[in-house]
């Protein structure tokens, strides 16, 4: 049963799926300023939300996917049985979570245009995404009962998603303390250096020692080469470009494994949403293990 009101001067419908880890309010047209396209955002909320706790949050990229299959694949991350098993294990606090739908997927998680064809461009729209990120982390933080500093705040995603909150996460990591990036596709946009690559180039001063707001990493891949050919060589290239990525972090920036770097190889995860339905699980309990 869904049952609609306004927020913020936003229109947005309450509904409850029988999750045992929480419930929804869904925006099918969010709307943060004038000019913006109208977006899809879920908000999953705890079963204890309505007591007078504060909750971390969870910002997830490509939200056609994160609760129902219906994105580019016909996988779910299921996300509320992935937390509702922590939830029962006492692993990890409560959180909420924000699944963004992307408006134009190839356009928006990429920070550079690309040949796709011979005849065909995609791609330059992450930093228009990426502000779209902080300004709804603003509005979240304003109409929800959150704990905003950037230490309880995670932005996550996987292959192009997982470059989108990569991006997203260092140049707002004022905002975003935690970055998850689950079989990042850092090669689009072109690698020849990875240290030179128009990717890190961007990045670069926000992943330095002195910037007192620098991001906590996850990175990590799958090492199942299954499920099409299409599937098999992305996986393969978020392998070899997360551990030279990981490898980068460690000797150029000074990122420590186990510390503010952390890495995962996952021995039977492919590229799909059923392995990083079991990584988040892990990025969870890594930024939200209880005390």
């Amino acid at each position: 049963m869904a049952n609609e009101f306004n927020l913020g001067g936003q229109r947005v419908y309450y509904h409850d799926e029988g999750d045992e880890s929480g419930y929804f309010h869904t925006y099918d047209a969010l709307q943060l300023e004038r000019g913006d396209q109208p977006r899809k955002v879920h908000i999953f909320l705890p079963r204890s939300y309505g007591n007078h706790n504060r909750y971390p949050v969870v910002y997830m990229n490509d939200g056609n996917t994160t609760f129902w299959a219906g994105g580019l694949s016909p996988y779910s991350w299921e996300v509320p049985i992935v937390i509702s098993n922590l939830y029962q294990q006492q692993e990890i606090q409560p959180v909420i979570i924000v699944a963004v739908h992307p408006l134009n997927r190839s356009y928006e998680y990429l920070h550079v245009e690309e040949f796709t064809t011979p005849f065909k461009k995609e791609g330059g729209g992450l930093p228009e995404y990426s502000n779209y990120m902080a300004r709804l982390k603003s509005f979240i933080d304003t109409n929800y009962k959150t704990i905003s500093d950037r230490k309880s705040t995670t932005i996550l995603g996987s292959s192009h998603g997982g470059l989108a909150a990569f991006y997203t996460g260092c140049l707002n990591c004022h905002l975003f303390g935690n970055i998850a990036a689950l079989s990042p596709s850092f090669w689009a946009g072109g690698v020849f250096n990875l240290p030179s690559s128009p990717l890190m180039q961007t990045v670069d001063k926000y992943l330095h020692q002195d910037n007192q707001f620098r991001p906590n990493l996850w990175i990590d891949w799958g090492c199942k080469r299954s499920e099409g050919f299409h599937n098999f060589v992305i996986e393969q290239q978020a392998a070899r470009w997360g551990r030279r990525m990981s490898e980068l972090l460690e000797r150029q920036y000074g990122y420590e494994l186990g510390k503010d770097l952390f890495k995962y190889e996952d021995k039977k995860g492919g590229h799909d949403e059923r392995a990083w339905s079991y990584r988040l699980g892990l990025v969870l309990k890594q930024f939200y293990k209880t005390m």
